[in-house]
């Protein structure tokens, strides 16, 4: 039957295509889910790692000033030793 179209065939295709292109539709959207969900956690690392850093730097300034008082109190002990010594 040449020229003839059959519907049955053409309603086979239709659902055929349209079963791919659902599957298409489905596979895309969960791969966005995936995207989505990849980003937040890499937000969340970032913030993580931000904290961490703020807490280091912090802590780097106060050992920084504790010693640089320590060291003022050495100094100020030392020199106090030296005089007293003179004074004799």
């Amino acid at each position: 039957m040449d020229g003839v179209i059959d519907s049955r065939e053409v309603r086979a295709q239709r659902a055929s295509s349209s079963s791919r292109s659902s599957g298409v539709s489905r596979r895309s959207s969960e791969q966005d889910l995936e995207v989505a969900r990849l980003r937040e956690e890499l937000r969340r690392r970032d913030e993580y790692t931000r904290a961490q850093q703020e807490y280091a730097r912090a802590q780097q300034e106060y050992y920084a000033a504790y010693n640089a008082q320590q060291q003022a109190a050495i100094q100020v002990s030392f020199e106090s030793s030296i005089i007293s010594i003179w004074s004799f």
